[in-house]
């Protein structure tokens, strides 16, 4: 019997919560599903490991999506012949639709995982929804955000949470614990908040920077903590900001920025305290991770629309982008007893667990009934 094929398409797979994603939903296709992938350029991989050996692969041979990146995907497409085509993020999305419908694809998926989509995008939805069967998000917000502002009809939509292996992302053992500690160089009593995600406006390293100074000045800023920002640079005038304010002599020791992580469960593993101050988010991958793995956490309210923190019991929520009440949460958190901390780290887990995986399957189940809900219906009239 013939596998069906699923042709993914997405810009790289470079360090990032959608490029681990999609990893893992291909690792976990039942058999009857024959996953292909595609990518703009074959030096824009990080999660390379990640793919499953023997993985059919296509890379564009462009750093940028153009007309003739557009005929490429569109060959490519012909000589595949998928039986769905899902793509992956706001300029993947609006070229697959174009180069699927030139294909003559039967049925189109797109996956929009992130909210403030780029203007020249949103300015297009309402039209380029039309070429997707189906538009798949991660968060109730990434949905509110396309009926409201892209015009795009609520019955195209469909949430589907992040994928979340709880049995990676585990509280650690004592031992582990402390391997993740040593390995990160982390000594006894030295506390670890970290702040996974990629350096730039939308996680807000410079708010969590200033609330930092801000306590430094008041001479409240504890000696012994330690904020860890892991992620790529990749926004040079933040980045550029941000190392320049970890500069100033009274945080300057309590600052290490480390860069993209592989292994980013013995960050978890090794910290006290995950810390996202993010001006807008999508389902915020990472905060799922870190509290599976044992974490209380500090939240902007854009990072938890879809209710990964319960406020009080497993870490705080902040109104989004307000500079005082990230200083207050921050001071509340570091002067909080460990075994407070332990114990909403317990919570943290056990709500993270029951809410986003209940089961191991459950993302993968949804996305399978997806497909054969699209492929029973057949291609549009």
């Amino acid at each position: 019997m013939a596998r069906i094929k699923i042709f993914y398409f997405i810009p790289n797979l470079q360090q990032g919560g959608t490029e681990g994603q999609i990893l893992e939903l291909i690792n976990q296709l039942p058999p009857r599903f024959e996953p292909v992938l595609c990518v703009y350029h074959s030096d824009d991989v990080f999660w390379g490991a990640r793919c499953p050996p023997g993985q059919p692969a296509h890379a564009l041979g462009v750093r940028q999506m153009n007309f003739g990146a557009l005929e490429r995907l569109s060959e490519i497409l012909r000589r595949e012949k998928p039986d769905i085509l899902h793509s992956y993020r706001d300029k993947a999305n609006f070229w697959a639709r174009l180069a699927g419908a030139r294909a003559g694809v039967p049925i189109t998926i797109t996956a929009c995982r992130n909210r403030m989509m780029e203007l020249r995008y949103l300015l297009t939805e309402r039209f380029m929804s039309r070429k997707s069967r189906l538009i798949l998000v991660n968060s109730i917000g990434v949905r509110d955000e396309l009926v409201t502002w892209g015009g795009v009809r609520p019955d195209k939509i469909r949430v589907i949470y992040n994928l979340l292996d709880v049995n990676h992302f585990r509280p650690p053992t004592e031992a582990e614990r402390a391997a993740a500690r040593a390995l990160w160089d982390l000594p006894a009593g030295r506390r670890a908040i970290v702040l996974p995600g990629r350096v730039g406006l939308q996680k807000h390293q410079l708010g969590a920077l200033w609330a930092m100074r801000a306590l430094a000045r008041r001479g409240r800023w504890p000696s012994d903590a330690l904020v860890l920002f892991a992620g790529r640079e990749r926004d040079r005038v933040t980045s550029a900001v941000c190392r320049r304010l970890a500069r100033d002599p009274r945080i300057a020791a309590s600052v290490r920025f480390l860069g993209a992580v592989k292994d980013v469960r013995s960050l978890y593993w090794a910290s006290d305290l995950l810390l996202m101050p993010s001006l807008y988010e999508g389902l915020a991958n990472a905060a799922l991770e870190g509290c599976a793995a044992g974490l209380p956490a500090i939240l902007s309210h854009a990072a938890n629309v879809d209710e990964i923190v319960r406020p009080g019991e497993s870490g705080w929520e902040i109104p989004t982008g307000r500079q005082g009440a990230l200083v207050r949460a921050f001071e509340e958190a570091l002067a909080a007893p460990a075994a407070r901390l332990t114990e909403m780290g317990r919570v943290a887990t056990a709500h993270v667990t029951a809410r986003f995986a209940p089961r191991p399957s459950h993302v993968i189940d949804q996305m399978v009934a997806v497909y054969d809900e699209l492929l029973a219906a057949g291609a549009p009239i």
